[in-house]
């Protein structure tokens, strides 16, 4: 049984094969990456590649997300710790810091990054 919200469900279904065969840039491009929310950003996507070194250094003043975390005090070291972080003081981090608005903010802009690079 699935779902279908405004055809979301059907979207995922239909890029659920691209995952299994490892085509992730393709997956990215065909996400509705702005409806998601950021907790089906973070399962959906590999955040260690999506907010990886590069992507951090060329977009934000950080080095790595260990530096952004750290920065903002938080501490997490898997995507789940992430999730389990207070999201409205992560956001305020994250549009203090950088020039995104917020953490989906910045994950949207990592997931085009990505995927450009795939």
């Amino acid at each position: 049984m699935g779902f279908n919200i405004g055809g979301l469900g059907d979207k995922l279904q239909g890029v659920v094969g691209s995952l299994k065969e490892g085509r992730v840039g393709e997956l990215l491009q065909k996400l509705p990456l702005d409806k998601l929310p950021v907790e089906q950003l973070l399962q959906k996507l590999p955040l260690e590649q999506l907010l990886s070194s590069s992507f951090l250094q060329k977009f934000t003043p950080f080095e790595s997300l260990k530096e952004l975390l750290q920065k903002g005090g938080f501490s997490a070291g898997s995507a789940e710790e992430i999730k389990s972080l207070p999201q409205d003081q992560l956001d305020e981090h994250v549009s203090k810091t950088t020039s995104f608005g917020s953490l989906k903010d910045m994950l949207i802009k990592a997931a085009e990054f990505y995927s450009q690079r795939k």
